[in-house]
């Protein structure tokens, strides 16, 4: 069942925009997001070039319109398209610019995506299907193919073409807050990543009223700030307040406390604490315990976990499919498993291009490959696997009522070596890391909210069994996939 989601007027005055019309926090925490490397997803005519790795392939904001059935067919209600912005245009040491994080002129698009009309007519046809989008954004650096000592500030558009708007080239000390925000990695070879100085007024302002324009102009309903931690907090609490949409940013950093910093000055934060625990645990290189400590931790200490974006892998970290599980090879078991804990634990779920595909691209590049090699398979076991997943997400909260299932945080029911169970609403979900590799068992979980003599259906197998008494029932070995139990009167849905 797709559910269409309302978008509600955010009415406060800003420097810039008088009203934006976009969905609030507590909406995005229902949707489920999609992520696009535009050049990599589909071509304008949808034909399946070859390309270098590291050069423009020729995607585009109107080829991914044309598939957005693929993506909406599996049940996401937004997608998240990398930046938009005008990137410096050249073959540099590392390639070219086709990820859009080496921005040049935040006024201009990239025409290597599209026109203007491309883009509007893709946020048309994306809020047309009741769906939303998200731009990612850069107010940290802009980029030049020079050395940091030979950077032309004049080619950069005012207020940003002298040097006065940038600080000086130094190394960053990453233990220390004022050099992360204040410093510029100085780098060979080239390009450089010229860092911004966004704590001065104007610079800040001009940054600000650049994406303030693209929302208003595009219809955008939610930003990913790339590389927040670089920027002073007073500032994102100017950007977050001005530009009047849900804002998600990159912390990248492995410490709970750490990150939950983030959120306050923004709605939300790239869930990386969890990130580091999930693809320890379904890896099989620590246990479940510490990946239910690490939730836990981030329900107590964050202002409001379920506005965290939750991922398995993305732009810059190696696929969830290129890890080597106990070192005994990839294992598609282990990717249906950490995708079902990413869908009902606390938090938003994003499933990054080609995860569906069985990518297994390692670290950046090799992770950006064309969607087109895959064929847009929607018989491949994942894609199915992640159509169910989403319904079942949204089956659930139905069930619960919306405002209680995300807004509850998850409650473990057990976790260990091999095996964790955990509550979300109407469901109890038991996950497992043995894979293709190691024997599964049963798994006993207790103190479940269903009652005695209840008969509960797995919607992943639908398998059968009996709960006993204090709510304790066996979750019988599943050959190693998940399961996911509902009361058996709510079974019908999914198996017949």
């Amino acid at each position: 069942m797709m559910l269409s989601f309302k978008q509600v007027l955010v009415g406060s005055l800003t420097t810039f925009i008088a009203v934006v019309q976009a969905k609030t926090a507590a909406e995005w925490k229902e949707l489920s997001i999609y992520q696009v490397l535009t050049d990599r997803f589909a071509t304008t005519n949808l034909t399946a070039p070859e390309c270098f790795i590291r050069n423009y392939c020729g995607g585009t904001w109107k080829g991914l319109e044309r598939k957005l059935d693929y993506i909406q067919n599996m049940g996401f209600d937004a997608v998240w398209i990398s930046p938009v912005i005008h990137n410096i245009d050249m073959d540099t040491t590392w390639g070219y610019a086709y990820h859009g994080y080496w921005g040049d002129d935040p006024y201009t698009l990239n025409e290597h995506f599209g026109t203007a009309a491309d883009l509007k007519s893709l946020s048309d046809a994306l809020h047309s299907r009741g769906m939303s989008l998200m731009v990612d954004v850069v107010i940290n650096h802009f980029a030049s193919n020079t050395l940091p000592q030979d950077v032309d500030y004049s080619l950069y558009p005012a207020p940003f073409n002298t040097p006065d708007a940038f600080h000086q080239a130094c190394p960053i000390d990453f233990s220390n807050q004022s050099s992360i925000e204040d410093c510029w990695l100085v780098t060979e070879p080239a390009p450089a990543l010229v860092d911004l100085k966004n704590e001065d007024e104007v610079i800040l302002d001009a940054l600000i009223k650049s994406v303030v324009d693209l929302v208003e102009t595009y219809n955008i309903d939610g930003i990913r700030l790339d590389t927040a931690r670089h920027v002073p907090k007073p500032s994102l609490t100017k950007f977050q307040q001005q530009v009047g949409v849900f804002v998600t940013g990159e912390a990248l950093n492995d410490s709970v406390p750490y990150v939950a910093q983030y959120q306050g000055p923004l709605d939300s934060a790239i869930n990386y604490p969890l990130w580091y625990a999930l693809v320890d645990s379904f890896m099989g290189r620590t246990t479940f315990d510490f990946l239910e400590s690490v939730v836990k931790s981030e329900q107590a200490t964050f202002s409001d976990a379920h506005a965290l974006t939750n991922f398995l892998d993305n732009q810059d970290q190696p696929r969830f499919a290129s890890y080597l599980g106990d070192g005994n090879g990839d294992d598609v078991l282990r990717d249906e498993n950490g995708a079902t804990f990413l869908f009902f634990v606390t938090g938003i779920p994003i499933i990054y291009y080609g995860f569906e595909q069985r990518f297994d691209g390692g670290y950046d590049p090799i992770n950006r490959e064309t969607m087109w090699t895959s064929g847009y398979n929607t018989s491949a076991p994942l894609y199915s696997y992640i159509t169910r997943l989403n319904a079942i997400r949204k089956y659930a909260a139905s069930i619960a009522g919306n405002e209680v299932f995300y807004s509850e945080d998850t409650v473990f029911l057990g976790s260990g070596v091999n095996h964790m169970a955990m509550q979300r609403g109407p469901l109890v979900i038991v996950v497992t890391n043995v894979g293709e590799h190691i024997a599964d068992s049963d798994y006993t979980v207790n103190g479940s909210q269903f009652s005695a003599g209840d008969s509960l259906t797995d919607l992943v197998s639908c398998d059968k069994v009996k709960v006993g008494t204090g709510g304790t029932f066996t979750s019988p070995s599943n050959g190693g996939k998940a399961r996911i139990w509902i009361k058996s009167e709510y079974g019908w849905k999914f198996c017949f």
